[in-house]
């Protein structure tokens, strides 16, 4: 497991030692909740999926919870250059959408790739 892993599966659900406003603590809080009740796939599962989908850098994770549905939400720059937002569904690990951009105003993708 690369150290990029290690500290965002740390940071996600088993919490932070780096100081953390309320917020970000209850994001951590929410997270471990949905893994341990089954709701949400650990995240070393998700960020393999993201990497084997478009391979490159992480440079952030987030959990969100959006309509109802809990996502990850996954910053990575590929080998291109290219920063992309990946958005997965936390319980099945399905791609729901993808926005990037590569200096050019490009657009995004919805749905599964």
């Amino acid at each position: 497991m690369n150290a990029v892993r290690t500290i965002l599966l740390s940071l996600v659900l088993l919490g932070s030692a780096l100081p953390a406003g309320a917020d970000d603590d209850r994001d951590h809080e929410r997270a471990r909740e949905a893994f341990r009740s089954g709701r949400a796939l650990p995240l070393e599962a998700i960020v393999a999926r993201a990497q084997a989908d478009f391979p490159g850098d992480i440079l952030d994770v987030e959990f969100e919870d959006e309509d109802g549905r809990i996502v990850y939400e996954i910053k990575t720059i590929t080998a291109e250059g290219r920063v992309l937002k990946l958005k997965y569904d936390a319980a099945t690990g399905d791609l729901l959408r993808v926005r990037g951009r590569n200096g050019k105003g490009e657009g995004g993708h919805h749905g599964k790739r």
